[in-house]
């Protein structure tokens, strides 16, 4: 069997970010997200999604290019007096690996993002990171902790295949070589790690490699090269675009609800599904 979980990122950032997550779930085959739970539209997110029981929201945990939950008060140097994280993210990731006095600060917000989470949504059945920072080594290692203490089953490894992706578009090339050996080794590191907490991630991912470069196309060349008995997701970042207007976002709704791909994903006997689903779980807990 082929499981394959769709899902789209920045839930909460924006209501064109919402609408087209919802549009793509709704009338495509976008089967989870990831909410920002303290960007502008969060609220409005997490309360539009209870209308939809299958789809899976997870926490978008956020340590850069985003805002925090806590106050700079409470977080110190770790945010600017906005509460803003930085916008650099080599700089960031240098930062939080050399200033042991972060941690702590680090620790309280991811804290704190799990808790406003679980009060938006009701339960949390997997955690990925904006711009993928959770695999950061010293951010991992407190977002493990706090994965087991709320019982949180899954984790987004983004280790992607990346011969598979060269071989659908050679577009940046070099780029996607470097993210590969970058992410590969990070997420060794942190699979390990997982399983010896008894956490799970899907085998394989796309989206990392060819963000904000997705065709038609290109995933339908994904949809091709699945291989049998395995879990992949592939993460969009779907939005909707105003009338007249084109964009990557708007491109990402138009492929997640093109019938045609449905069409692919039964005829090659490929299982949407969840995080949820692969830890066993419902998707809406009793907190819900």
């Amino acid at each position: 069997m082929k499981q394959l979980i769709i899902n789209g990122d920045d839930f909460g950032a924006s209501p064109s970010v919402n609408e087209g997550i919802l549009e793509s779930h709704r009338r495509g085959i976008l089967t989870s997200t990831s909410l920002m739970v303290a960007e502008p539209a969060a609220v409005e997110a997490a309360a539009a999604a209870r209308d939809y029981p299958n789809l899976d929201v997870g926490l978008h945990l956020v340590v850069c290019k985003g805002r925090s939950v806590l106050t700079p008060l409470q977080l110190g140097l770790l945010v600017d007096a906005d509460g803003g994280f930085p916008d650099k993210p080599v700089g960031a990731g240098m930062r939080y690996f050399f200033n042991r006095r972060l941690r702590a600060a680090l620790s309280d917000e991811f804290r704190a993002q799990i808790e406003r989470h679980l009060e938006l949504v009701g339960y949390l059945n997997h955690i990925d990171g904006h711009l993928n920072f959770h695999v950061h080594p010293v951010l991992f290692d407190i977002l493990l902790e706090l994965a087991a203490e709320y019982h949180v089953p899954c984790i987004r490894l983004p280790r992607e295949p990346v011969l598979t992706t060269l071989g659908l578009s050679r577009e940046r090339a070099g780029r996607k070589i470097v993210e590969a050996v970058i992410f590969r080794t990070l997420c060794a590191r942190s699979r390990r790690k997982m399983n010896e907490r008894g956490l799970k991630a899907t085998d394989w991912l796309f989206g990392l490699h060819q963000s904000g470069n997705l065709s038609g196309a290109y995933v339908k060349g994904v949809l091709a090269s699945l291989p049998d008995n395995s879990t992949t997701e592939i993460y969009f970042h779907p939005a909707l675009a105003p009338a007249g207007r084109v964009s990557a976002a708007q491109r990402e709704v138009e492929i997640l609800t093109d019938p045609e791909l449905a069409g692919i994903v039964s005829r090659d006997g490929i299982r949407l599904t969840t995080y949820g689903a692969l830890a066993g779980v419902s998707q809406r807990s009793d907190a819900a």
